[in-house]
């Protein structure tokens, strides 16, 4: 039986990993990360994932171009 340390590393374990490294660097966009964990870092992308990724960086642009916009909703 092999170790923990000794086991392969499966494709989905190395983007989960990818992911969280990437969240943990200092000035990351953590947004942007976290879109692309949601739809591209996968071991199975869904066909449309790009898309998905790309509607969802536009939001994240739009909101952030407009911040008082998203308030004005709320309050």
């Amino acid at each position: 039986m092999e170790s923990e340390a000794n086991k392969p590393e499966t494709p989905a374990t190395f983007l989960t990993s990818l992911g969280e490294s990437l969240r943990k660097q200092e000035g990351a966009d953590v947004d942007l990360i976290d879109i692309l964990r949601d739809h591209i870092l996968k071991a199975s992308p869904a066909q449309n994932a790009v898309a998905l990724a790309k509607a969802a960086i536009i939001e994240l642009a739009r909101t952030r171009a407009n911040p008082h916009e998203k308030e004005g909703a709320n309050g």
